[in-house]
């Protein structure tokens, strides 16, 4: 091994101590230097470039060099071990705050070794952090708003500040064969952009466009492929090379291009590790970047590109989360070490139950078993989810109380809030029932309170309210869990679910593990500052339908074959279905939500059967929409998906559905499900119909949103925007004249025109409200100028927009509407 391999070390002392030091260092193979003081410190640092710096010096002057090495701002970060075995004065040489200490000649290599590894293994760590920190900001701008060429002049900024480069270019090409390129962000000269050059005269880039693949030059005076350009290349001093290709789906997009120019200096393994990384980001963004272009250009498909573009960005991110991976395996390895100690604590709590003890003393011991139960419970969620993939959670759904389950919990951790002098107690005025899982429901909650509880003031309080949330798809509940502590800072508010983010407290595990329940059960989960103060964790979850009461009798009809519509994008799987249903119904096929929604409005069938994902409108929101109608709310729904998720399945049945069945299905059991689901029609209530009507807020004039279900919607979709810092814009269409009938077909118009996502709604007197989910201002004024002609075509009325984005706006949204001109009276 190498003196540069085994480390460098710097001995500071007087000569007759440290000459010893310095033979027996030198025999062990470490690379050395010395000073007499600190005064010679600097220079021999500035030659040798020290890992490890050994003391030598008499315990007067140890205080003083030492303070003097800190105040180097080169050795602020390197470890100073002191030499103690030769002092008198040892007893105040181990008052110094140095790394460590040496207390005889046989532990010095040993200790030498161990300071220079942990000095390079921080040293990796901290350029790791550095490239993964760089990588996350590339990122984060390559999936901004920005323009290309400010994303590219970032990225190329912040490789060139990683890798030590002198040159760092974006050229990107056109066509696997091009002949030219163009530089369109270059680290050595901002300006200096759009400038085409010719490929053949860059040999190292035109291998890597042809070859796919990385082109790493080490020494470019003695690399052969760099013969035909040596001459000129020398005088600039290049010497090391890489030129990484930009390649996203198959297609070859240009190059990132590095050199350095120092003579001892190459891109070694990591650096070209993170090169490749940045590639693909970068390469993803100007992908989507093209596509932007082109869809601006042909606005027929602006939706496709615009679904493209999201998948391949959650691709990327996914893709970063895979980095995670290791941290995992960390918390496999913690949650093993913790079931020891919790079998020991179970084991003498259960002696402790079975001796003579009174009755509050069983009482305290029960409730220690209990919760230490609990405790060994999640260690093993945790050990499953250490596992990786594979062993993803599941929940056991069934009916149950909210509101209960809130009393209860208060209840159990009366006990733990006393002893801390906290006041606990629980509002839940009303049965609030859902489908989920009790057990994992009950330990978000827990967690919570907990959480709550340790963060409150000294005879402070905790507040856990239960109540009905009314939304345009469904009710919900919504749990809130109040402290009066010292909260949390607003822009440390997204990170408090981190499942590795350290705090003062805790590792914020319980609340990673609150916020994949509370996701499991299709519900979501925030923490909010509120002015008074304290903290307040928030989530949802969707309440289960009312249940059914049994209808008056009806008069008798003749039976009659019940007829089914089929709901199905994919041919043959519409064709098995059909097939297997025209055995007892008579069955018709609709190929997309749209015309199922239509088919069913029109010939009202006995059941319909329909896939989850479909083109123009998908399974849950033509169930919601067929819930919303009193025409169709009665019509049972089978929803299919080859998709089979626990969430999905809650979600599913939660909207309406009253079966939910995955792909591959069997034929007997998709005919017993059929059976069953049209014996339930008998039982529902005929007025159920115009009771979801009225709970969903639509206009039965025009089938559209009214004044009381889209300021429903718009209380939900603007609160996640918000908090999610996604973009949304609302629009009002006023006439000309007030109106005291809906404009003739103008709802129409506006039902074709838009998107599925957008939601409309009819205020009154002829005015129309329009929410765009996903569209900043500008680009929703484009899309109502393109609706005001062909509405005042079929309206014979003028209209006049006021557009926002609510997004930027804090205002709440009853003030927003009012602002924009909507009649709210």
């Amino acid at each position: 091994m190498s003196p540069e391999q085994r480390g460098r070390v710097l001995v500071v002392g007087a000569r007759t101590a440290r000459e010893s030091l310095l033979a027996r260092l030198s025999e062990s193979g470490f690379e050395c230097a010395a000073a007499e003081d600190v005064e010679g410190v600097p220079q021999a640092a500035t030659s040798l470039q020290p890992e490890v710096i050994l003391l030598a010096t008499a315990a007067k002057q140890a205080a003083e060099t030492l303070e003097g090495i800190r105040s180097i701002a080169q050795l602020r970060h390197v470890p100073v071990l002191a030499d103690v075995s030769r002092s008198r004065s040892s007893e105040t040489l181990k008052k110094l705050a140095v790394d460590g200490f040496i207390r005889g000649s046989e532990e010095m290599v040993p200790r030498v070794e161990a300071a220079v590894r942990a000095g390079r293994l921080r040293e990796s760590e901290e350029r790791t952090r550095l490239r993964m920190g760089m990588l996350l900001e590339i990122t984060q701008a390559a999936t901004s708003s920005l323009e290309m060429e400010e994303i590219l002049h970032i990225a190329v900024d912040k490789v060139g500040r990683v890798t030590g480069s002198d040159r760092c270019s974006v050229v990107l090409v056109e066509g696997s064969h091009a002949r030219t390129g163009t530089v369109v962000a270059t680290q050595e000269n901002p300006s200096l952009v759009h400038l085409e050059i010719e490929i053949a005269r860059y040999p190292e880039l035109r291998r890597a466009l042809e070859t796919r693949q990385a082109v790493l030059i080490e020494k470019a005076e003695n690399d052969p492929l760099m013969a035909d350009v040596r001459p000129s290349i020398l005088p600039l001093g290049v010497n090391s090379i890489l030129v990484q290709p930009l390649i996203c789906q198959d297609d070859l997009l240009g190059a990132l291009f590095l050199r350095h120019s120092r003579p001892d200096s190459t891109f070694g393994p990591d650096e070209q590790q993170f090169a490749q990384a940045v590639a693909g980001v970068l390469a993803n963004a100007i992908r989507n970047s093209r596509l932007h272009t082109a869809v601006k250009r042909k606005r027929e498909d602006l939706e496709l590109a615009y679904v493209e573009r999201y998948r391949e960005l959650t691709d990327a991110n996914r893709r970063l989360k895979e980095l995670n991976r290791l941290k995992d395996e960390i918390i496999a390895v913690c949650s093993h070490d913790l079931r020891a100690p919790l079998q020991v604590l179970l084991g003498h709590g259960r002696l402790l139950l079975e001796s003579p003890i009174n009755a509050e003393q069983k009482q305290s011991t029960e409730a220690m078993i209990r919760q230490g139960r609990k405790i060994l419970g999640l260690v093993e969620s945790l050990l499953e989810k250490g596992k990786g993939e594979a062993a993803r959670l599941s929940i056991e759904p069934r009916r149950l109380d909210m509101a209960v389950l809130c009393k209860e919990s208060t209840h159990e951790l009366n006990i733990l809030a006393s002893q801390r002098g906290v006041t606990l107690r629980a509002e839940a005025p009303e049965s609030l029932m859902l489908i989920g899982d009790e057990v994992k429901l009950h330990e978000v909650l827990q967690n919570l309170i907990t959480n709550a509880i340790h963060h409150a003031k000294d005879s402070g309080k905790v507040t856990v309210r239960a109540l009905r949330l009314t939304r345009p798809d469904g009710d919900a509940v919504k749990i809130t869990v109040q402290d009066d502590g010292s909260g949390i800072p607003p822009d440390e508010l997204h990170l408090v679910f981190d499942r590795y983010r350290h705090g003062p407290k805790g590792t914020g595990l319980g609340l990673a593990i609150c916020k994949e329940f509370v996701e499991l059960h299709g519900g979501e989960i925030w923490a909010e500052s509120p002015p008074e103060g304290g903290c307040t964790f928030v989530f949802t979850l969707p309440m289960a339908q009312e249940a059914p009461r049994k209808a008056q009798a009806q008069a008798k009809v003749e039976p009659v074959q019940p007829r089914v519509l089929v709901v199905e994008d994919e041919a043959e799987i519409a064709a098995v279905l059909a097939e297997v249903l025209r055995s007892r119904y008579r069955v018709e096929v609709a190929r997309d939500g749209q015309e199922g929604l239509a088919r069913a409005r029109s010939m009202r069938p006995e059941l319909v059967v329909m896939d989850v994902f479909l083109p123009k409108l998908d399974g849950l929101e033509a169930t919601v929409a067929l819930k919303s109608s009193s025409d169709t709310a009665h019509i049972p729904v089978i929803l299919l998906s080859a998709h089979q998720g626990v969430a999905e399945k809650v979600r599913a049945l939660n909207l309406g559905a009253v079966d939910y069945m995955s792909k591959p299905f069997n034929a007997m059991e998709l005919l017993n499900r059929t059976e069953r689901a049209l014996k339930s029609v008998a039982e529902r209530e005929p007025e159920r119909a115009a009771a979801v009507t009225l709970r969903s807020g639509s206009d039965p004039g025009t089938n559209l949103y009214d004044k009381r279900g889209l300021m429903a919607k718009l209380e939900v979709e603007v609160a996640k925007v918000r908090r999610y810092h996604r973009p949304m814009s609302v629009a009002v269409l006023r006439p000309e004249r007030p109106q005291t009938d809906v404009p003739r077909g103008a709802a129409d118009v506006l039902r074709k025109r838009l998107r599925p996502l957008d939601a409309v709604a009819h205020m009154g007197s002829g005015v129309f409200c329009v929410m765009l989910p996903e569209c900043d201002a500008e680009s929703a004024r484009t899309v109502i100028q393109r609706l005001l002609p062909e509405l005042q075509t079929s309206s014979g009325l003028a209209y006049q927009p006021a557009v926002a984005d609510v997004s930027q706006d804090s205002d709440p949204v009853d003030r927003i509407l009012d602002k924009l001109g909507a009649p709210l009276v």
